[in-house]
């Protein structure tokens, strides 16, 4: 099964799920008003059903929102609309081939998605070619293996559902992993929840 059809299966239940995990949540949005406010173009990557869109809309002078899952896409601008947020677009995009020129946003931000990827260098190789010079990537990733007891929680949970965490880093793997994939990090924190949030901003480095 892809990715995509995937999450479309968990799309009508995803907002329930995520509440299980969410407690991280307000104080990933008070960092991001304060991190990307101002930033002119904002790709969202795996913006999913928009548990953030609403606040990067509110910082930035324009937002694309994406995500691989035409359903989470739908619901995603169902909740837009709802809410009367005007001039953001959403469109369905996958993270390993992103639909944009090269360095055309100034700031990238995908939450809560790397670990669930399978091929999360890929992703971080094309977020580092849409940005364009002085670019920022903000990355608040769940740290599913911040220990060997929420190790041993993400495996069994990838065992029983669809919510599958294909790569389970703690925080010094995480900023590792995103600094060797183009990117200097300039913050990287653990945000508390029953599996921790890194909480993760790097800037491009040129490539030679």
């Amino acid at each position: 099964m892809s990715e995509a059809s995937t999450w479309d299966g968990l799309a009508g239940r995803y907002d329930r799920v995520v509440r299980l995990f969410d407690r991280s949540y307000p104080a990933i949005r008070d960092r991001l008003r304060v991190d990307l406010v101002g930033r002119r173009r904002v790709l969202e990557v795996a913006a999913g059903t928009g548990q953030f869109t609403p606040d990067l809309a509110a910082v930035c002078e324009e937002l694309v929102a994406t995500d691989v899952s035409p359903e989470m896409v739908r619901l995603l601008g169902d909740r837009l609309g709802v809410q009367g947020i005007d001039g953001v677009s959403v469109a369905v995009m996958g993270a390993y081939a992103l639909d944009a020129e090269d360095g055309a946003f100034d700031a990238v931000f995908c939450a809560n998605a790397l670990h669930v990827m399978e091929e999360p260098r890929r992703a971080l190789a094309e977020f580092h070619r849409v940005l364009g010079p002085g670019g920022v990537l903000v990355a608040p990733t769940f740290l599913h293996g911040a220990g060997p007891a929420r190790r041993a929680l993400s495996c069994g949970l990838s065992a029983v559902s669809s919510f599958v965490a294909h790569t389970r880093w703690d925080l010094a793997g995480l900023v590792d992993f995103i600094g060797r994939s183009g990117f200097d990090v300039q913050r990287a924190e653990a945000l508390p929840g029953l599996f921790p949030v890194g909480y993760v901003t790097a800037s491009t480095i040129d490539r030679v």
